[in-house]
């Protein structure tokens, strides 16, 4: 007979902080790969120098459904088939299959980055972005095995549809974003539906690096030749108002270049514009972020147990809480994991 004893999400968070360093400070979330390496090296050397314990480098393959006006997933594609990307955009009709845009995570050579610093300052995690219309593109998601290959999942969506099916079964996304330099999202104004997300544990996006341009630039951005109003500002005042004062918010640059990246108090100070109190911008880069990351953590790490048993040792369903840990403390496996995170508990509050 067997019986399967389910963990609640609180206990497996716990378990996945055992991967996640005491000392963490601070996470940049979204260094933006767009196909030249030395310019990613680069970031990511500037990032470790700023004082980032975990960088995230964001691969975004755009909406596949649109394929023939996303230049980048067409390089990305092209790069892996060993051949040049083309100097123009591709014609219609010639979609490329929506199974092959999702590229790799980016392999970085950790010995062209300084070494000790890298150690000392954490972790360095992939990222996927994706643009999604509707349920049936999350559908495809969660069973692409080329999203298995990224620690961290985003989505990039305009309808509320979305959103409430990630409050109900979004267990396999990590965070939501939109264009902040486009027209405005409506979603941004259903406070509860984005607190119901909140609550399931997944996370919004802001990224200043649009902000910092120039005022020509940050006025008006050039999107597939249609100019549109940057509204970097504004929605990110909005979605701190819909979450309460940044709850579940994180706040990263979405670097492209050298100059689109702050270090973390800079990115704190920055928040501020956000509407944000300055006793609370730390979260945005910190707590926050360090959510994210236990949730990735914690989505490889095992979800339950499996207990093999004879039928009249299984628990009666009318034993309470306190009774049936009780009984798990005598499985020898469980009582020593339960004292390690106690002895980890204890040195993180003696820090």
């Amino acid at each position: 007979m067997m019986a399967w004893i389910s963990l609640t999400n609180e206990v497996v968070e716990t378990m996945a902080a055992s991967y996640v360093d005491n000392q963490f400070q601070f996470a940049e979330m979204n260094i933006r790969y767009t196909g030249n390496m030395e310019k990613l090296l680069s970031l990511l050397r500037r990032a470790i120098r700023m004082g980032y314990d975990s960088i995230v480098v964001n691969t975004d393959v755009g909406d596949p459904e649109n394929s023939p006006c996303d230049v980048v997933k067409i390089v990305f594609r092209l790069l892996e088939e060993g051949m040049e990307p083309p100097r123009k955009k591709k014609k219609k009709g010639k979609n490329i299959n929506r199974e092959n845009v999702i590229p790799n995570p980016v392999e970085i050579d950790k010995s062209l980055l300084n070494p000790a610093t890298t150690e000392a300052n954490g972790k360095k995690l992939s990222r996927l972005t994706v643009t999604v219309s509707d349920t049936t593109d999350m559908h495809l998601l969660m069973h692409h095995p080329q999203v298995r290959k990224y620690d961290i999942l985003a989505i990039r969506t305009t309808g509320e549809q979305t959103l409430q099916t990630l409050s109900r079964k979004g267990d396999f996304v990590d965070i939501v974003t939109f264009h902040q330099n486009s027209s405005p999202v409506t979603w941004l104004t259903k406070s509860k539906l984005i607190q119901s997300c909140v609550t399931a544990g997944i996370s919004f996006e802001i990224s200043y690096a649009e902000a910092l341009k120039d005022s020509s630039r940050r006025r008006s951005v050039t999107i597939l030749n249609c100019v549109k109003p940057s509204t970097v500002l504004t929605t990110g005042r909005q979605l701190m108002a819909a979450t309460r004062g940044g709850r579940g918010v994180i706040v990263d640059s979405g670097a492209e270049e050298m100059i689109d990246l702050r270090g973390p108090y800079d990115v704190a100070n920055l928040s501020i514009l956000f509407g944000i109190s300055s006793e609370n911008t730390r979260k945005l880069l910190s707590g926050n972020a360090k959510s994210v990351l236990l949730r990735a953590e914690a989505r490889k790490t095992l979800k339950g147990a499996l207990a093999v048993t004879e039928p009249d040792a299984i628990p009666s369903p009318s034993l309470n809480s306190k009774s049936c840990l009780e009984r798990l403390m005598k499985v020898p496996e469980f009582r020593t994991q339960i004292e390690i995170l106690a002895e980890k508990k204890d040195e993180t509050a003696a820090l």
